[in-house]
């Protein structure tokens, strides 16, 4: 593994979804290597991330795993920005989010959240609150929260979300009072699975304001990749300047942040 490898955190994220979707069927690199004549010492360079897997291999693999169209068409875009230290996804709502790869195949995701709980930790009542004013249609809400909902039950119950709660999410107008209750209670007081560990940075603090949401993704490798969200399009970075840029800011955050107390308990 080198320095420049780890500017292409995409390649580790692909090969550490291979991997798994590997394990899913219950089949040793080598019966991988015997069913496609691929060499095993070329499987694994593929599923460590040290080497990018050529786009032909990668559909045979991902056939010979079985693994769902969906997810399929998913890795494919993968692949395709993986070599990229910086792509702009936009949103568009017929395409899955790449960012739902990272959610699920990453080690541990590092979030500052300045005024709304990220959607892959929403309460399905929290979601719908959110998204009511913004979504077209009641059809439209449903459809996005059985997304969000989905996000969460893809992850890896051995990803941790170390998460940084700006004080303006403990009040939101449109979000009734017991469902924000409920949803806070939720990410400072998960179920082990989740392996969430929530604070708060308060209104006070330097510069928290000023600072937009963003979250920092770590591969079992070491490799990072900053997303950032946009209105209309998702910003993908692993420059090593940028990530250490943003690294610099959450610790920074983080220095401030306190433990959530609920309403009645200060």
């Amino acid at each position: 593994m080198t320095d420049g490898s780890l500017s292409h955190p995409g390649l580790y994220v692909l090969g550490s979804a291979l991997r798994q979707n590997r394990s899913d069927q219950g089949m040793s690199l080598r019966e991988l290597a015997r069913t496609t004549g691929i060499g095993p010492s070329t499987l694994s360079s593929w599923e460590q991330g040290e080497r990018r897997i050529p786009e032909v291999p990668l559909g045979w693999i991902l056939g010979v795993l079985k693994v769902a169209p969906a997810e399929s068409r998913l890795l494919i875009r993968l692949h395709t920005e993986s070599d990229r230290m910086s792509h702009v996804e936009s949103l568009d709502s017929e395409v899955t989010s790449l960012q739902r790869a990272y959610d699920r195949y990453t080690l541990r995701t590092f979030e500052w959240a300045p005024r709304i709980v990220p959607e892959s930790l929403q309460t399905f009542d929290y979601a719908h609150a959110v998204l009511g004013p913004h979504t077209a249609t009641p059809d439209d809400v449903d459809q996005e929260v059985l997304t969000r909902q989905a996000r969460q039950l893809d992850r890896d119950p051995q990803h941790r979300h170390i998460l940084l709660l700006g004080a303006s999410a403990l009040t939101l107008e449109n979000v009734p009072p017991d469902v924000l209750r409920t949803q806070l209670d939720e990410i400072t007081n998960p179920d082990p699975r989740w392996r969430v560990d929530t604070r708060v940075v308060p209104a006070e603090a330097r510069a928290a304001s000023t600072i937009e949401p963003f979250a920092i993704y770590e591969t079992a490798e070491k490799a990072f990749t900053i997303v950032v969200k946009h209105e209309h399009a998702t910003i993908y970075l692993s420059d090593p300047a940028m990530v250490k840029h943003y690294w610099s800011t959450f610790n920074a955050l983080q220095r401030e942040a306190v433990a959530y107390l609920p309403v009645g308990s200060r």
